[in-house]
């Protein structure tokens, strides 16, 4: 009866152990997945600045050509002043047409 109860605190002993070990790599495994949690909001966190600072200058960019454009076109207008008439009364009558319809 003796080798029984030796035997049983031995297998309780060990499995003890293993409740430890296990307990320990829980809490191992918690601490990684925080910092692995706090890493990707970093991540995050720098893409979406970089998602704004790249939308911003698309902006720019896109103001500045808009503002071309418009140069250009006020600059062709004034060049000639009658064809800017002309295109401006033959689109009105094309959509006055369309809209008749």
């Amino acid at each position: 009866m003796n080798t029984k109860t030796s035997t049983g605190t031995a297998l309780k002993s060990e499995i003890n152990e293993d409740v430890d070990a296990l307990k320990g790599d829980l809490t191992a495994l918690r601490n990684d997945l925080r910092e692995v949690v706090k890493d990707m909001r970093a991540l995050a966190s720098v893409r979406a600045q970089q998602g704004v600072e790249k939308g911003a200058e698309l902006a720019r960019k896109a103001g500045s050509e808009i503002d071309e454009a418009k140069d250009a076109v006020e600059s062709r207008i004034r060049e000639n002043p009658l064809t800017a008439i002309g295109i401006a009364f033959g689109a009105g009558l094309v959509l006055a047409m369309l809209r008749r319809n």
